[in-house]
């Protein structure tokens, strides 16, 4: 998988200072950035893809406190890992 494409796909999400609230519309940049990333990379991305990529765009926007960046990547990482096993799922059950 091509890591340089994840973060891309993440970056539209990552570039908003308050992207790891939950504030609506941090969460349908969130949303909208996963959707795009799954329609070209496919539903099996790991979490630490999903770490890795949000890391390195943070680092290089240089944004944020690396405790709460660190806490707010596991958290975003395992969620978009989560919404990735689902919709595989969903889409092999039909």
């Amino acid at each position: 998988m091509d890591v340089i494409a994840l973060q891309t796909f993440l970056l539209p999400w990552l570039r908003v200072r308050t992207w790891h609230t939950r504030h609506p519309q941090d969460e349908e940049r969130f949303h909208q950035a996963l959707n795009v990333a799954f329609a070209q990379l496919g539903y099996s991305i790991p979490y630490e893809r999903f770490y890795d990529a949000i890391h390195s765009v943070l680092v290089e926007l240089e944004a944020g406190d690396e405790l709460l960046r660190s806490k707010a990547i596991e958290q975003f990482a395992r969620r978009a890992e989560v919404i990735g096993s689902y919709l595989f799922d969903v889409r092999n059950c039909q």
